[in-house]
């Protein structure tokens, strides 16, 4: 059975069926005033569906022209902002022959300022609805020359680049959602990241002993330089710190969904570095993702 959509994005809500009459029964007889918590969240886990290429294709022409065609960068599989290679041409990235704007631009309050409305205008592709909620983790100057030959070359900013850092929700981090604007003397002219549509579980059923204890006794593999395959088990002491709370996009059949997690770093056998980051369900105890680093 398809899932139904809700809203005007290109989001999947996964709706449970349960879940779902026990909101109506409330309704109807009891009032919402005494829904449990769990009961307010039956759109957990966010489900974002990938978008068939032909429709992408619509999708990032639409995009492009809302930004009259200034901008080099594409939309991922998912319709938003964030990088992927899946509608770069010959599988190069489109920005990267971008012809440069020779005018040296002077950092200025102002071009922030356009870096985040431009954010905000397209909030369907960017998720950004609010740009106070935007906080500026890196601004750096992009140099080249105006004067390029003879004895006065210079070397001047030409382009502004604007990390923003990552979303959070319920203050708690959103991963994989850093947003990178650059912007020339004629304006904005790529947008690489973007913010997740969340909900918030609003429990957490599995502490982060139990997701300790779910992942001490696990054996993980690797691969050398050489690409020799190693395995590791997983012993208390390769527990680097304390498991952290994120969101995190976590790849499922013909889509993504942003689960509530403990992040929890691993390090090697030798322990002289952490090699992994384990996401485990706070909702479920399920290990959702090994991430190599």
């Amino acid at each position: 059975m398809p899932f139904p959509k809700f809203g005007r994005g290109q989001y999947t809500v996964i709706i449970k069926k349960y879940a779902y009459l026990v909101l109506v029964i409330c309704a109807i007889f009891l009032g919402c005033d005494s829904l449990s918590q769990k009961d307010e969240n039956v759109g957990y886990p966010v489900f974002i569906k990938q978008i068939d290429t032909s429709d992408l294709i619509l999708l990032n022409e639409r995009y492009h022209q809302k930004n009259n065609g200034s901008l080099c960068s594409t939309l991922n599989e998912y319709g938003f902002t964030g990088f992927s290679r899946v509608l770069f041409p010959n599988n190069s990235n489109p920005c990267l022959g971008q012809t440069v704007v020779k005018e040296e631009l002077l950092y200025t309050f102002d071009l922030l300022e356009q870096a985040k409305q431009v954010l905000i205008e397209n909030s369907e592709f960017t998720g950004v609805k609010n740009a106070s909620d935007l906080i500026t983790k890196e601004i750096i100057s992009l140099d080249g020359c105006t004067v390029c030959e003879g004895k006065d070359i210079n070397n001047v900013p030409l382009q502004w680049k604007f990390t923003f850092r990552p979303q959070y929700y319920n203050k708690v981090e959103v991963s994989e959602s850093e947003i990178v604007v650059y912007i020339d003397a004629e304006g904005v002219n790529r947008i690489w990241g973007n913010w997740y549509p969340v909900i918030d579980p609003g429990f957490i059923d599995f502490g982060y002993n139990k997701a300790i204890e779910k992942i001490v006794g696990e054996r993980l593999r690797y691969a050398n330089e050489e690409n020799q395959i190693f395995e590791q088990e997983i012993l208390y002491d390769h527990i680097s710190g304390e498991p952290g709370l994120r969101f995190a996009p976590i790849k499922v059949d013909e889509g993504i969904e942003i689960h509530k997690v403990w992040s929890i770093s691993i390090l090697k056998e030798d322990k002289s570095e952490t090699r992994w980051r384990v996401y485990i369900s706070t909702v479920t105890g399920e290990i959702l993702e090994v991430i190599l680093l």
